[in-house]
């Protein structure tokens, strides 16, 4: 199985709907704030880190888009995580690409979520959809390894990221 590490293009596409599941309970310090994921139920303590202070200080995404994240600032052209370092699991664990699909050294479609391959393929599309997903069962390593195989016997290469 092939696998790159995975590189945040600081797009801030992922966190533009955290406001909906991530919220601030009370401020409990000047740079602490307790919080919850509503999905999860999930508390944890936020803090805002010094070298994100500034971005923080600023107007927040919300005002302009509301389900984003209370804490994602927009910065120098892109969007800026300010409690990275302190976020809950639930973004810890939040990938937004899985794994890209290249034929012939071109990018071709991404895996975003479980099972959502975004492609403009047509083949690629009717591949997964009836080849792979309704084999994912838990979408582990074995699956992993079967979905490698289908892309791969119709010319298609799989690229799964790795989690680091």
């Amino acid at each position: 199985m092939r696998e790159e590490p995975f590189t945040c293009t600081l797009c801030g596409r992922c966190c533009m709907g955290f406001g909906r599941s991530v919220r601030i309970l009370r401020q409990t310090g000047p740079q602490e704030f307790r919080c919850t994921v509503a999905i999860t139920g999930e508390t944890f303590t936020a803090r805002v880190e010094d070298c994100h202070l500034p971005a923080f200080r600023r107007p927040s995404v919300q005002w302009t888009n509301p389900a984003a994240c209370p804490f994602l600032r927009a910065e120098k052209g892109t969007y800026v995580c300010t409690v990275h370092a302190s976020r809950p699991s639930f973004c810890r664990d939040f990938a937004c690409c899985k794994m890209r699909v290249l034929r012939d050294g071109e990018f071709v479609g991404e895996l975003k979520g479980r099972l959502d391959l975004r492609t403009d393929d047509p083949a690629l599309k009717a591949l997964w959809e009836t080849e792979v997903v309704p084999h994912a069962g838990d979408a582990g390593d074995a699956w992993h390894a079967a979905a490698d195989r289908v892309l791969a016997n119709a010319g298609y290469v799989a690229e799964w990221y790795r989690e680091e």
